[in-house]
């Protein structure tokens, strides 16, 4: 067997209402003062959970530094700004209350207060952390983006208009909270977007030529998760136990996605930056066109999707079987009315192909574990279909 390595969160929690336990936690490493981020619309017992949280925290006799300029997608100005904050306060540790956003904002932030520079220089310049940032709780409050379970901060760079990662073993969160309940107002629309984020994850996860048996193996749980859960969270919002297996298919694909992502992850995170497209739903566009593209590649792997979809037929090929995990995925897409076409978010005349491709390779074009070759050729190619 080939040598392979895996970065995993230190404790995992998982259970509605677990949140509550965080100012125990904190005080148990001897925290003093927390750089705070959380998302404005999250509710913890009808309250927003900024509030809520400041208010426990204070009971517990720890400080609070509330950072709340984290409205959408982070970008270089929101992480410089945001580590110049939690060194001018005093903070000690880190926690992120919110969606993919906010913890990799978070993440970032954390790694510069210790490491120094600007994030540019690790997004663009290649700079290394050399020190250990500080303790980071990540507690994710949509189900599909993963962050929750990686080392990657994912930032938008206002200079040259590239969405790009950041990354090192260390920025992962040191405790997960997952906590279902946070899920319960997430409108439908954001549901599906993470949800779809959520599956992409696990099915390029499980085709990367980086792939472990421990990221496959969470790569199809998450997919035997996701095929009820997603519709069942979106047709019937107040179901708990749907949320409850969303939350978890989002983290597993995010230790699944550990092992790389393939085309669909390399076209969707650039034209997202391009054209401001929610990166799930920029996912679920290139998904079932990758999957066609990746077939003669990967197509044992994919008759196992067929599996974790409840799709296999032993009597067919295995042909047949890849294949049929291709229409599962398009049958989903259908019931949850994700997005299927990139036109709509493209306004005017279509990018040039030397345009994109540009975009593309300074941003994903440096991922190699795609099982078909990357080239220009199938960037342009996978382009065109989803029009």
């Amino acid at each position: 067997m080939r040598a392979w390595e895996i970065v995993h969160n230190r404790r995992v929690m998982f259970g509605d209402g677990k949140l509550a336990e965080l100012p125990g936690i904190l005080s148990w490493y001897q925290k003093k003062k927390v750089f705070l981020a959380a998302s404005k619309s999250v509710l913890v017992n009808g309250t927003p959970a900024r509030e809520a949280l400041s208010r426990t925290l204070a009971e517990a006799g720890i400080a609070c530094f509330l950072y709340n300029e984290i409205s959408g997608e982070p970008d270089l100005h929101v992480i410089n700004r945001g580590r110049d904050l939690f060194l001018e306060n005093g903070c000690d540790c880190c926690v992120a209350v919110g969606g993919g956003s906010v913890i990799d904002a978070v993440k970032a932030i954390g790694m510069l207060a210790v490491n120094g520079g600007m994030v540019e220089e690790y997004q663009m310049e290649g700079r290394q952390a050399t020190t250990v940032p500080p303790l980071f709780v990540a507690v994710p409050t949509t189900s599909g983006t993963g962050a929750e379970a990686t080392k990657t901060s994912v930032v938008v760079n206002n200079y040259n208009g590239l969405k790009k990662s950041l990354y090192h073993n260390t920025m992962i969160a040191e405790i997960t909270i997952l906590d279902p309940s946070l899920t319960a107002n997430l409108p439908a629309s954001i549901t599906s977007a993470t949800g779809m984020d959520a599956l992409s994850h696990a099915i390029e996860s499980y085709v990367s030529l980086n792939a472990t048996p421990i990221t496959r193996m969470y790569g199809l749980k998450a997919i035997e998760l996701i095929k009820d859960a997603l519709p069942a969270a979106i047709e019937h919002p107040d179901d708990g136990e749907a949320r409850g297996q969303m939350m978890l298919a989002s983290y597993m694909g995010g230790v699944a996605i550990t092992a790389g992502i393939g085309i669909d992850h390399i076209m969707a995170q650039p034209l997202g930056g391009m054209y401001h497209i929610p990166h799930g739903d920029a996912c679920s566009i290139f998904l079932p066109a990758a999957m066609e593209l990746n077939l003669d590649y990967a197509e044992s792997a994919y008759a196992d999707i067929a599996k974790a979809f409840g799709v296999y037929d032993a009597a067919k090929s295995e042909r047949e079987n890849a294949l049929a995990s291709i229409e599962a995925v398009r049958a989903l897409q259908n019931r949850i009315n994700a997005p299927k076409s990139l036109r709509p978010y493209i306004p005017g005349e279509l990018p040039t192909r030397e345009a994109l491709i540009d975009v593309i390779q300074r941003t994903t074009g440096h991922i190699t574990c795609n099982p078909r070759p990357l080239t220009e050729d199938l960037m342009w190619t996978i382009f065109n279909m989803v029009l």
